[in-house]
């Protein structure tokens, strides 16, 4: 894929393209329209109610989150605030050196000039996202338009989709069949990388996934930390729907409900399962994540057991997710891990990698490992530093989160476990 490289003027003038006040040139803004099911329930009508595309350069499309009231605002202000601005903003470009697919975030703008009242009355900030445009399709897209029975609509999206998603090539006569598999196909590996990274979206409505298989509309993630089953980062989600090991069930929920929407569109007349095949790219994509992390070169079907029985233990001791895996390459265990028959299990199973050298192990087991990640309290500080005008620490940590797998020895105060106050944080859709 192309680079992307854009000459402005000056600083001045690129803050106005990036706050939506001036448009490049032969551009126009939109708000995006669809629908959605959120928390189980289907809602019909959703839409871009506080961002805007505001253009593309060749297969990179600009998306603001932030700018003000559209269309399909239902009487909100169409602002976002600088805390989840912030939030945003550093964890997508997290995600992407750390090797998962997401929309990356090209700038981050706040203004003292327009208050946003919330709770309280709180500066208001703008996230230009830049992705394929194809990555700000959603399955709720494809759902507005077939709940409406909008069928050539439907039918329109999805040749816009696969002429934006594959060459010409590629193209054939069952391309709608195809698009679908591959949705699902993209969606398992994505979800696979979630789970592998410990990464919890918080909001996996169908509106809130798209049909590029990469993460999109970050709101009240987290990563898992010392809880692994019923992680909930989002203060909103009282039953757990949405919880850290649910996400794969939930996901092909959702790839259920994008084959409704394609139900006019796929040839009856071939077999396709999407959910098969979305379980088929989730299985295989992190059985392959999990066994590189615990630094398995080759396939014993008994390797499922060991990771695992290791997630159950990290669990029942609440021990670190990050910071233990990242200690296992140097063969630092706890305790009590030491104590439990996966210990020795798996000491006996390195030895069948035979002359595999343990430096050469660690290098391996590094590279998928992360030294750090964003902790919601690294968030929170940088969140109330900018509060008082000082965006340091958002630098700071976005230097940090470029290269989570090095272990740049003077950051190691970011590598160390989450502080107790950080248990009484609360993130929600609003954060």
């Amino acid at each position: 894929m192309d680079t992307l490289s854009i000459t402005m003027i000056d600083r001045q003038e690129m803050a106005e393209f990036l706050c939506g006040n001036k448009l490049l040139s032969g551009s126009q803004s939109i708000a995006m329209n669809y629908a959605g099911h959120q928390f189980g329930y289907f809602t019909s009508q959703l839409g871009d109610g506080r961002a805007t595309l505001l253009g593309q350069i060749n297969q990179w499309a600009f998306h603001a989150k932030g700018t003000g009231p559209t269309q399909y605002s239902r009487g909100g202000d169409g602002r976002a605030v600088l805390r989840s601005s912030i939030r945003e903003y550093l964890v997508s470009e997290a995600m992407f050196h750390l090797g998962i697919e997401t929309t990356r975030a090209l700038s981050l703008v706040s203004s003292t000039l327009l208050p946003v009242y919330r709770e309280t009355i709180e500066t208001a900030a703008i996230v230009v996202r830049v992705a394929p445009i194809v990555a700000f399709v959603r399955i709720g897209t494809f759902e507005v338009f077939s709940t409406h029975h909008q069928y050539e609509q439907v039918r329109q999206l999805a040749d816009f989709v696969i002429n934006n998603m594959y060459s010409k090539q590629e193209v054939t006569k069952d391309r709608y069949n195809l698009l679908l598999i591959d949705i699902a196909r993209r969606t398992g590996k994505l979800v696979a990388h979630w789970q592998a990274f410990g990464f919890t979206h918080g909001v996996l409505n169908t509106d809130n996934m798209n049909v590029l298989g990469s993460t999109i509309d970050y709101g009240p993630f987290g990563f898992v930390e010392d809880k692994i089953q019923g992680y909930v980062p989002n203060h909103s989600d009282d039953e757990g729907r949405y919880a850290f090991d649910r996400q794969p069930i939930i996901a092909a929920w959702n790839l259920g409900k994008l084959r409704l929407a394609f139900s006019t569109l796929i040839d009856s007349n071939k077999y396709i399962d999407e959910q098969y095949e979305f379980w088929l790219l989730f299985n295989r994509t992190y059985d392959n994540l999990m066994r590189q992390k615990l630094g398995l070169t080759f396939y014993l079907q008994s390797d499922q057991w060991i990771y695992q029985e290791i997630l159950r233990l990290l669990d029942l001791y609440h021990l670190d997710y990050t910071r233990f895996w990242r200690q296992l390459a140097d063969e630092i265990v706890p305790d009590v891990i030491k104590k439990e028959q996966w210990f020795s299990i798996y000491q006996r199973r390195l030895t069948l990698e035979g002359s595999y050298a343990k430096k050469i192990r660690r290098e391996r087991m590094n590279r998928v490992n992360p030294k750090y990640i964003l902790r919601n309290y690294m968030a929170q500080v940088a969140i109330e530093k900018a509060q008082e005008g000082d965006y340091n620490e958002i630098d700071r940590l976005l230097h940090l989160l470029r290269r989570p797998f090095d272990e740049q020895d003077e950051m190691n105060d970011y590598a160390k476990i989450s502080p107790k106050w950080a248990k009484k944080l609360i993130i929600s859709c609003s954060s």
